[in-house]
C-alpha cells in the first residue's frame, strides 16, 4: 500500500488529494472509517459515519484538537478511553486512532482511523497507521518545499525583469523618439519589437522556455539596441539548429547580452560586436555570449553582480555544476560568458554513478 500513496500530497494538501489518500487507506486497512483533517476542518472522510462527518466541517472533536496542540498520538480504544462522536450521538463508530500530520515541527492536520463499536484495532493497523502518517508528513513537507522553491524562482525572474526594464525602456523610448521624424517606418518597427519584448517578459514568469523562444526575446531586445547604437553595434547569432528546442531557464540569455552592451559595447567608439553562438564540448553544448570590448571588470569569486548571481544560480539548478555560468575576460579584447547544456548521455552517466 505505501507505494500507492507516494507522491499524491506532494501536489498539495487539499480536499481532493486527501480524499484519494483516505480512499486508498480505507480499502487497504479494512478499518471502519478514515478521516484526514487540516488544522481547521475535515478534508476527507470515507466509511462508516460519512453521512454526518461531512467535508469542510470545522473540527469539533476535542481529542483531535488535543492531538494537534500537543503533537501526540491519541488512541481512544472505546473501553478505558471511550470514544464518542462529537457530531452525532447515533454514530456507529466506537474507537479512534488520531495521528498528527507534520511539516517539520509544525502540525498541520491529522489522519484518523476509526473502528465500529465492539471491534478493536489490530496491532497491525495501529503500526501501519503510524507509518502512513510519517509517509504523508514527508510528502506534505516535500510539497511545501517545492511550492516555496517555485515562488522563489518566480521572484528571481521578476527581479531580473526589474533590473533590466526601467533603463532599457527609457533608452528605447528616447531612441524611438529620435527616429520618429526622420524615419517613421523604422520607428513603427521598433515599437513593434519593444511591444514583443515586453509581451515576452510577461510570459516569462514560467521557469523554463525553449532556446528558440529565448533567442526571439533576445532578438527583440537587440533590434532596439542596434537602433540606439547605430553603426557601433553588430550582432552575430550562430546557434546549432538541433539545440533550438532545448529547455533552458527563462530570461537567461537577455541579462548576459544586456551585460555585454552595458559593460562592453557602450565603452567602444566604433566596431562593437556581440556574438551568440554554440559549440560542442566533451560535456555537452556550450552556449556563449561574447563581446569584443573586453572592458567588463570580472568580479571576484562569490562577488558577482546580483543579476549574474541569479542567472548563475538558475543555470546550476537546471543543469548541475557543469551548467554553471563561466565568465572570461581578456582586457580590451573580449568578455565571454558561457554555460554548458549537458548532453543526454552525460546526464545518464551521472545518474547511473549516483545510483551505484
Amino acid at each position: 500500500m505505501p507505494s500507492a500513496l507516494v507522491g499524491i500530497l506532494v501536489h498539495g494538501f487539499n480536499s481532493n488529494n486527501a480524499s484519494k489518500i483516505a480512499r486508498i487507506i480505507y480499502e487497504e486497512t479494512n478499518v471502519g472509517a478514515v478521516a484526514i483533517t487540516d488544522h481547521e476542518k475535515i478534508l476527507a472522510f470515507v466509511g462508516i459515519g460519512a453521512d454526518h462527518h461531512q467535508l469542510n466541517r470545522p473540527i469539533s472533536s476535542q481529542s483531535t484538537l488535543d492531538a494537534m496542540n500537543n503533537n501526540e498520538i491519541i488512541y481512544l480504544d472505546g473501553k478505558e478511553n471511550p470514544y464518542q462522536c462529537s457530531i452525532s450521538e447515533d454514530c456507529k463508530l466506537g474507537s479512534a486512532l488520531i495521528i498528527p500530520l507534520r511539516t517539520g515541527d509544525e502540525v498541520i492536520g491529522t489522519i484518523k482511523l476509526y473502528e465500529p463499536k465492539r471491534k478493536l484495532f489490530s496491532t497491525i493497523n495501529m503500526s501501519m497507521a503510524e507509518g502512513i502518517a510519517q509517509l504523508l508528513s514527508s510528502q506534505i513537507l516535500h510539497g511545501d518545499y517545492i511550492n516555496k522553491q517555485t515562488l522563489l524562482n518566480q521572484a528571481e525572474i521578476k527581479l531580473l525583469h526589474a533590473q533590466v526594464n526601467p533603463h532599457f525602456l527609457f533608452n528605447a523610448l528616447n531612441t524611438i523618439s529620435a527616429i520618429t521624424r526622420r524615419d517613421p517606418d523604422k520607428a513603427r518597427s521598433l515599437i513593434q519589437h519593444l511591444s514583443q519584448f515586453f509581451r515576452s517578459n510577461l510570459k516569462q514568469n514560467i521557469e523554463t522556455v525553449t532556446l528558440k523562444e529565448e533567442l526571439a526575446h533576445v532578438n527583440a531586445y537587440l533590434t532596439i539596441e542596434k537602433a540606439r547604437f547605430t553603426d557601433r553595434l553588430d550582432v552575430d547569432i550562430d546557434i546549432a539548429p538541433e539545440l533550438l528546442e532545448q529547455e533552458v531557464p527563462s530570461f537567461t540569455l537577455q541579462p548576459l547580452v544586456e551585460n555585454a552592451i552595458k559593460h562592453g559595447i557602450s565603452n567602444l567608439i566604433e566596431g562593437g560586436i556581440i556574438r551568440i553562438y554554440s559549440h560542442t564540448t566533451e560535456s555537452g553544448s556550450e552556449i556563449v555570449v561574447e563581446d569584443n570590448a573586453g572592458t567588463f571588470i570580472a568580479p571576484k569569486e562569490g562577488h558577482e553582480g546580483l543579476g549574474m548571481q541569479i542567472v548563475g544560480k538558475r543555470l546550476t539548478n537546471q543543469f548541475g555544476r557543469d551548467g554553471a555560468l563561466k565568465i572570461e575576460v581578456e582586457k580590451d579584447h573580449f568578455t565571454r560568458m558561457s554555460f554548458i547544456i549537458p548532453s543526454p548521455s552525460t546526464r545518464k552517466d551521472k545518474r547511473t554513478a549516483i545510483a551505484s
